[in-house]
C-alpha cells in the first residue's frame, strides 16, 4: 500500500490541526501530512505549521479558491482534511476531489449546520451534543456521515465548557477517522459511505460522557 498524501486546510487557531500533527505517528507508513493551506494570513495555525515543520501556503485572499485550486493541483493529495476551514469550497473543487475531502463539524448533523453551534445548543436546551465527521459534497455540512461522537449535557453547562468538551471529542475521534481512511477502511461511492466494504445506512455513533472528556 502506497503512503497516502494528505493536506490540511484551516482558517483560525488550528487546534485540530495541532492535534492531528501531534498524532501523526498513528499514520506512519500509511499516510503523511505533506502540506497545509489557509485563507487567513493572520491564522494562528500558521505558527503551528512552522512548529511542526509543515509547509503552509497562505492565500493572497484576492481569490482564495483559485489559490486553493493551484495548491491542490501542485500537491495532488489523496486526502484533504478540513480542520476549521471557514470558506465554502466551490463545487468544481468538490467534484474534482470527491471522496477525498473530509470535514469535522461541532454538532450532531443534520442539526445546526453552519456557524454559532454552541449558542444554538444552549438556547434550545438540547439534552445531547456532539460532533460529526463526514465526507464533503456540494451540500453545506450535508455530506454523508462517517462517524458521530455524542455525549449527554447537564443543565449548568455554559458555552465555554461546551466548546471545551466538544473539542476534546474532536481531538479523540478525528485522528481515528483519518487512520480509517489511511487503511482504506472507509470510502465514498455514489454518495454513500462504506466501512470495510459494507454500506453504512445510518451514522456510526461513538457514545461517551462528560467525565471521560
Amino acid at each position: 500500500m502506497l503512503i497516502k498524501k494528505c493536506v490540511i486546510l484551516f482558517s483560525g487557531t488550528g487546534s485540530n490541526l495541532e492535534n492531528l500533527l501531534k498524532n501523526k505517528h498513528l499514520h506512519d507508513g500509511q499516510l503523511k501530512y505533506i502540506s497545509a493551506f489557509t485563507n487567513n494570513p493572520k491564522a494562528k495555525g500558521i505558527d503551528i505549521c512552522k512548529l511542526f515543520s509543515l509547509e503552509v501556503t497562505i492565500s493572497s485572499c484576492k481569490d482564495p479558491n483559485l489559490d486553493l485550486q493551484i495548491f491542490l493541483k501542485n500537491h495532488n493529495p489523496d486526502l484533504i482534511v478540513l480542520s476549521g476551514y471557514m470558506k465554502i469550497l466551490p463545487d468544481y473543487i468538490i467534484k474534482e476531489y470527491k471522496g477525498k475531502i473530509i470535514n469535522i463539524h461541532p454538532s450532531l448533523l443534520p442539526k445546526y449546520p453552519g456557524l454559532n453551534t454552541y449558542e444554538k445548543v444552549i438556547d434550545n436546551k438540547d439534552k445531547e451534543h456532539g460532533i460529526t465527521i463526514h465526507f464533503v459534497t456540494e451540500e453545506l455540512d450535508g455530506g454523508p456521515i462517517i462517524l458521530q461522537g455524542q455525549f449527554e449535557l447537564c443543565k449548568e453547562l455554559n458555552k465555554d465548557r461546551l466548546k471545551f468538551l466538544t473539542h476534546q471529542l474532536e481531538y479523540e475521534l478525528f485522528p481515528k477517522v483519518i487512520l480509517w481512511f489511511a487503511n482504506e477502511l472507509i470510502k465514498l461511492e455514489s454518495d454513500k459511505v462504506f466501512f470495510k466494504n459494507k454500506e453504512i445506512t445510518s451514522p456510526m455513533i461513538y457514545l461517551t460522557n462528560i467525565e471521560s472528556l
